[in-house]
């Protein structure tokens, strides 16, 4: 974008700044002002000088921090399988009672389904196009009922590694670490796998921001995400949980689960539906992601706050996608028949915010007609 210096560009600033902010999520629209005559002051001079650059870096800013509008696949693919011996019998639900072997096998087969190549070298290829490159895989460890597993985890960094990709380029974050002890993790900043939360792996950006870009009321990205610093990642994997989240959004699983790659989250629960779907419309999550893997080996179909497991289930499952919407789709019929097993009510609030990332994002298709469920 260019800048042409006029007698009165500060005024026009000032209407572009003013304009921009109000818009919220919108870039500024008019970066090129037409040249007048010159009768450049000494005094209009030094003010353009110095707002031409803050408007152009503001202009920026705020375009870092909206959304727009994608072209949604024709189809979408979504691979489930599902394994018995995924978890112990016991009736455990935590990390500790996976078999390792048994989810590392589900997450081969599975990767080699979704991307219809014949072996896991392959199959990961096609999904990390660079082995070179750092990957971050965005996790759930927000409630200690349940959250993602280190087992089902473990079995996608070794993927990662047989494709190329140095322990050292893999970070595994979330924002909180509540639930790290029973998920199974253990903290690293240092050789190899990193893994910690936003806050230890970086912190936030000052320059991408989600809606407003002002401190106390925005919401920086996790420098991890935003790709700043030693931590920031060129691709990204989300590996979320299946459960539901009655009274605020319906379901949290793929899209929900970048509330924890931001700074604030709790500044959007009064419009939760809306802010879940406008997030994921952002180019950081739309153009890093390259696989959406759902730890739904234990789902949770009535949320509690807390470690209480009574209403988690063990399902066995994972899912595989890239399409954030059929995933969601999917889980949230997941979640209703559990629901249904158990002679509960459908949730409530409907999560909306899947039809929204559909029909006012294009982020994917939520119409089941236009999904492709494989079972395996």
């Amino acid at each position: 974008m260019t800048f042409s210096i006029t007698p009165h560009v500060t005024e026009k600033a000032e209407h572009c700044l003013k304009t921009t902010f109000c818009a919220g999520n919108q870039p500024m629209t008019n970066g090129r002002y037409k040249a007048e005559k010159p009768s450049l002051t000494r005094r209009h001079f030094l003010a353009d000088a110095f707002l031409a650059p803050l408007v152009l870096s503001l202009s920026s800013l705020i375009y870092s921090c909206g959304s727009r509008k994608f072209d949604p696949p024709q189809r979408s693919k979504v691979v489930r399988i599902t394994n018995p011996e995924a978890s112990e019998r016991s009736g455990g639900k935590d990390n500790v009672n996976l078999d390792g072997a048994a989810v590392r096998k589900m997450v081969e087969v599975g990767i080699k389904k979704f991307t219809n190549r014949v072996t896991v070298k392959e199959a990961w290829e096609e999904i990390i196009p660079d082995p070179d490159k750092k990957v971050a895989i965005k996790v759930n460890c927000q409630i200690t009922g349940i959250f993602t597993k280190a087992k089902v985890v473990s079995a996608v960094t070794e993927g990662l590694i047989t494709r190329g990709v140095s322990p050292s380029n893999i970070i595994i974050y979330d924002l909180t670490d509540n639930a790290f002890a029973y998920a199974g993790f253990k903290k690293n900043s240092g050789v190899g796998i990193k893994v910690g939360t936003c806050n230890e792996l970086g912190g936030y950006s000052w320059t991408t921001w989600f809606k407003t870009p002002l401190p106390f009321v925005g919401n920086k990205f996790c420098k991890v995400l935003a790709g700043e610093g030693a931590y920031g990642c060129d691709y990204l994997i989300n590996m979320p949980v299946l459960k539901a989240l009655d009274g605020y959004a319906g379901v949290s699983i793929s899209m929900k689960n970048h509330f924890g790659s931001i700074s604030s989250p709790d500044r959007l629960h009064s419009t939760i539906q809306d802010s879940i779907a406008m997030l994921n419309a952002h180019d950081l999550i739309v153009k890093k992601t390259r696989l959406i893997l759902v730890d739904a080996i234990f789902a949770e179909y009535k949320w509690f706050n807390g470690r209480d497991q009574e209403t988690v289930d063990v399902t066995n499952q994972l899912l595989f996608g890239t399409d954030p919407v059929a995933i969601d789709s999917i889980g949230w019929q997941m979640i209703e028949s559990l629901r249904k097993s158990h002679s509960l009510k459908p949730l409530e609030p409907e999560p909306v915010f899947i039809h929204k990332a559909a029909l006012e994002y294009g982020l994917g298709n939520d119409d089941l007609k236009r999904i492709d469920l494989v079972d395996i």
